[in-house]
This record gives C-alpha cells, sequence and structure tokens, in this order.
C-alpha cells in the first residue's frame, strides 16, 4: 500500500514505463486489476503507482491536458490528444494556478477537478498531490 507518483512514458498490453516524479527514475509498472482491460492509460499521463505489490502497479490515473479557457464553470481543458475545443469543464477546489494554455493534471475520483499544474513533465507540488489523492485512490481501489 505505498504509493508514489510517476508519468507514463510508452505503454504496451501489460503495463508502462514510467518515470518516477521524486526520483526521475524509470521504472516497469504492470497495469493493475482496476486498470487492466477497462482503462486506457496514455503517455504523458501522472499516475499513482502502488510499490506495496510483487510488481509495481498503476493504481490510478489523471489525464494531461492544456487548459483552454477559465471562466465561473470551471476550467475547460483539452486532452493532449484531442482537437482544439475538445474540453471537459472541471472545477479548481485547490486553487491550482492553471493559465490559459498552460498543461495542468485532471480527472476523477469523485468529482472531475484540476489536480496539478505541469512543470517539467511533473506535478508542480507532488507533495500536494499525493497528501489530497492517495488515501482515496487507496480507497476506491481496496489497496
Amino acid at each position: 500500500m505505498s504509493f508514489v507518483l510517476g508519468t507514463v512514458v510508452e505503454c504496451d498490453q501489460t503495463g508502462c514505463t514510467v518515470r518516477l516524479v521524486e526520483s526521475g527514475e524509470t521504472t516497469r509498472a504492470v497495469f493493475s486489476q482496476l486498470v487492466r482491460d477497462k482503462v486506457r492509460i496514455r503517455r504523458q499521463q501522472l499516475v499513482a503507482i502502488d510499490e506495496g505489490s510483487s510488481l509495481p502497479e498503476i493504481a490510478w490515473r489523471w489525464f494531461r491536458g492544456v487548459v483552454e479557457s477559465i471562466d465561473d464553470a470551471g476550467v475547460a481543458i483539452r486532452r493532449l490528444d484531442l482537437p482544439p475545443g475538445s474540453c471537459r469543464t472541471v472545477t479548481n477546489p485547490h486553487g491550482i494556478a492553471a493559465a490559459v494554455g498552460g498543461e495542468v493534471y485532471y480527472g476523477h475520483l469523485d468529482d472531475w477537478e484540476v489536480v496539478a499544474a505541469v512543470h517539467d513533465d511533473a506535478p508542480e507540488d507532488s507533495e500536494s498531490v499525493c497528501r489530497r489523492y492517495f488515501d482515496r485512490v487507496r480507497e476506491i481501489t481496496g489497496t
């Protein structure tokens, strides 16, 4: 039940090569039961890796996208692999510094929200991401 954050470098049928946020090292992580055959993991996504398993497993993922607009309704974000205008509007309950044209990680556990600003291919404040989300990921995944 030991989670770490990583960013996806590349994937195949069984798992991904992931760059660990804290150390910058790369590792191989297989898909967990929750992810396998159900969730598509893409390059550049932010993932929670369960290092407590016999093999590191991807337990959860957040999307990476470009902020296209910000207004009273929320933050409109376009996933990196989608064309301009293909946005999802999400909340920003933690006041993450999001700017139009900037990149953020976003996703959902209970609600869709901005998770972190992207800085050097990693979350700008990875410690806050861990504090805010790892307990809920453990609860959802049963790990």
